[in-house]
């Protein structure tokens, strides 16, 4: 026999009521209206006028309001240490003791760059696998963790061969020597490698720049980095983050102090595929240069650096270091905003100064630089 309409209504819209009042007999109820037409109304009479979710507690409420005050009196009191603290990030290791040449005490202060930690107090013994810290081709650094494996070391710290040490010959006679096979008269010279002072030098996770680590760039990959290791030719680098200038420290081999130099430079000179040789005419020239060429590089520098309100230290310059200690061999550094003088990005050629090279004289152009994007 078939349900009336109205009965299949009430089903349908009460079904859940049904449920949350625990009405098990519902089989029962379906074949009761089938034989009797008023147990429709009594039905839908029952269900409609079944108990609804109850009303939560006191307890209930008092519960949820002690969390919600909890967690906001968690987050407030959080604000008003930040507020009266400031915020915390990469907090550095406390400072420690240390005797340097033999008998001199010195307090060492730790220091957070980056995210790296410099000036650590080192362990006691050394195994290999110590964690050190290399430069990404853009110039942001990556801590390695090297591994045990198979009795074999992976990823272990490169070793800097005798790129840092003091070379010296020594000169010795046969009255010096007594060779039995070195005759009177003769001399025999003996190349030997002096260990560099490393007092501070080890002071650094970062890994030293060398010759071994130069990177290739220009036409078919023909020219060397040289003195440079990172960042790398044409990467991108970004505000926000933090970027590690590294260098062959040996490569300025009378200078005690270095200082790294910052110049505007416009496309139309590197991007375009254009040598430095190319774009700077040779001054005894005797034939102007040819409508539509690009101006001298030199030229663009001078005029860019003119018409922003930054001014390095050096002709062409927009930013100057202070004076930095060689030995270290790295500058780190952060694109300030008002750099990129409201544009999307500035190209900017990076290089360094030696003490030895008086302001007046240094020429941004004619000494090793690399070419990065600012954006």
């Amino acid at each position: 026999m078939r349900l009336s309409v109205p009965v299949v209504l009430a089903i349908l819209l009460n079904s859940t009521t049904l449920v949350q009042a625990g009405i098990l007999g519902l089989p029962n109820l379906i074949q009761a209206t089938a034989t009797d037409p008023e147990a429709s109304t009594t039905l839908a009479q029952a269900t409609f006028t079944t108990t609804a979710n109850p009303e939560p507690t006191d307890s209930h409420l008092d519960k949820r309001e002690a969390r919600d005050k909890a967690i906001v009196n968690k987050e407030y009191a959080k604000a008003q240490k930040e507020k009266l603290e400031g915020t915390k990030v990469d907090e550095a290791p406390r400072p420690w003791l240390r005797t340097i040449y033999g008998t001199i005490p010195e307090i060492v202060t730790p220091t957070v760059i980056g995210g790296v930690t410099f000036s650590t107090k080192p362990p006691e013994t050394t195994d290999g696998l110590e964690p050190w810290v290399t430069i990404n081709k853009d110039g942001t650094p990556k801590t390695i963790r090297p591994k045990l494996k198979n009795g074999q070391l992976k990823n272990g710290k490169p070793d800097v061969k005798n790129y840092f040490k003091e070379q010296s010959t020594i000169v010795y006679n046969q009255e010096q020597l007594k060779a039995h096979n070195l005759k009177p008269g003769e001399t025999h010279e003996e190349v030997v490698y002096i260990d560099e002072d490393d007092t501070y030098v080890n002071l650094s996770p970062l890994m030293r720049c060398m010759p071994d680590l130069y990177f290739k760039r220009g036409p078919g990959n023909q020219e060397i980095s040289e003195p440079f290791c990172s960042p790398r030719d044409n990467q991108v680098l970004r505000l926000g983050n933090t970027y590690f200038l590294t260098w062959y420290t040996r490569f300025f081999e009378d200078a005690e102090n270095v200082k790294v130099h910052f110049a505007y430079l416009k496309e139309s000179s590197r991007d375009k595929g254009m040598k430095k040789r190319d774009a700077i005419p040779e001054a005894d020239a005797l034939e102007p240069p040819a409508k539509g060429l690009v101006k001298p590089l030199e030229k663009e520098i001078d005029e860019l650096t003119h018409i922003s309100s930054f001014q390095g230290d050096v002709l062409g310059s927009f930013y100057s270091s202070e004076w930095l200690r060689n030995v270290e061999g790295y500058y780190p550094f952060e694109i300030d905003e008002a750099w990129l003088q409201g544009e999307q990005y500035k190209r900017v050629l990076i290089t360094i100064q030696p003490d030895t090279i008086d302001d007046e004289e240094f020429n941004v152009l004619e000494s090793p630089h690399i070419i990065l994007k600012f954006q």
